[in-house]
């Protein structure tokens, strides 16, 4: 009788600990490899975050059910505006998607990262938070998929050939944007939008096809448009928000349990993801400038000019009489309507086509 209590006790010691230890949660997990594109393969997004999560997080915290087979767009000669129609085909199970690529349903899913909205990283993120069910519904509807997380980029900043001294000496330039809200400042302030991918913008810099360009402060430097360029105009216009997208196909087919355990384990990658990316912005423009130290290489020796209140003043009259405008025209009045209710009523914006 003794022997068979010790062993009972035994028993519910070793459970006790199972459960304590996530051993028990890794025995109902289901178990799948994901197949998963991510983002630049030179870029602190890649090599901090995309590649570790999935190589990495996600096989230990799991006990070795879930992990990820993960390709860089880089190394699949992708340029990442195909990205969603590859998950929703099944070419890949998950990735990492940037809502200014993203073609059906754009406008709506455009709203989380309308240029000059957001100011600094905390209201990025509480933008894109707030705005989070209107893109689910998109993902949805429109591309078999679920967002799992988001992440951000470095403050996106003007990279300019020649001297530019304020916003006044963007008017007449060609600039290279990302997505359609960029275009549409560009627009505002007398520039011409140019779109190129990129991995493609040093020579067109270097030849003259486009005046400046707007990208990240480490993304920038890492891609030596320090090389092409001469000034840095730090007018902040976005955060280049980006989602992680899983397929609903693959999704739906897990337990509840390893979807439960997956969510949580994203949003905790999704903590860290806006915690690191903000600490790289100011050595970015350390990096390009010379004005700090530079831990990933040499500085650049690009001259660092910093907005005037003036110049803050005209991103605002950009922002409120163009930006927002031709968005609301894009999304339409019940689309404008809902973010001028999740969004722009807490931040004093509204969003109303012309």
């Amino acid at each position: 009788m003794r022997l068979r209590i010790a062993a009972a006790a035994a028993a519910a010691v070793a459970y006790l600990i199972a459960v304590a230890g996530g051993g028990l949660q890794a025995q109902q997990l289901d178990k799948k490899e994901f197949s998963v594109v991510g983002t630049w393969n030179f870029l602190t997004n890649w090599q901090k975050l995309e590649q570790p999560l999935w190589a990495t997080d996600l096989p230990a915290a799991s006990k070795g059910n879930i992990t990820g087979n993960i390709k860089s767009i880089t190394e699949l000669n992708l340029k990442g505006t195909e990205l969603l129609r590859l998950i929703k085909q099944g070419v890949f199970d998950a990735g990492a998607v940037l809502p200014i690529y993203v073609e059906d349903g754009a406008a709506v899913v455009e709203a989380s990262d309308i240029a000059g909205v957001a100011k600094d990283f905390k209201m990025g993120r509480d933008i894109v938070n707030a705005w989070m069910p209107e893109m689910q519904k998109v993902m949805k509807e429109k591309h078999t998929a679920t967002i799992l997380a988001t992440f951000p980029f470095p403050e996106q900043v003007f990279y300019c050939r020649g001297d530019i001294s304020n916003i006044g000496d963007l008017k007449g330039k060609k600039i290279r944007v990302q997505g359609t809200s960029q275009g549409d400042f560009a627009a505002a302030v007398g520039a011409s939008a140019v779109t190129i991918a990129f991995g493609e913008v040093v020579p067109a810099l270097e030849k003259g096809v486009v005046d400046c360009g707007i990208t990240g402060t480490m993304p920038g430097y890492k891609a030596k448009w320090t090389e092409v360029t001469n000034t840095l105009f730090r007018l902040p216009v976005g955060y280049t928000i980006g989602i992680w997208v899983v397929n609903n196909n693959v999704w739906n087919k897990l337990s509840k349990d390893t979807q439960t355990f997956i969510s949580a384990q994203m949003k905790t990658h999704e903590d860290k993801a806006w915690k690191t990316i903000e600490a790289e912005t100011e050595e970015g423009v350390a990096c390009n400038t010379g004005t700090g130290p530079c831990s990933v290489g040499p500085p650049g020796k690009l001259k660092l000019v910093r907005p005037s209140a003036s110049d803050l003043k005209a991103r605002e009259k950009a922002l409120n009489e163009v930006v927002l405008a031709r968005w609301a025209k894009r999304c339409g009045d019940t689309c404008a309507a809902r973010w001028n209710e999740l969004v722009g009523k807490k931040y004093d914006l509204t969003a109303k086509a012309n």
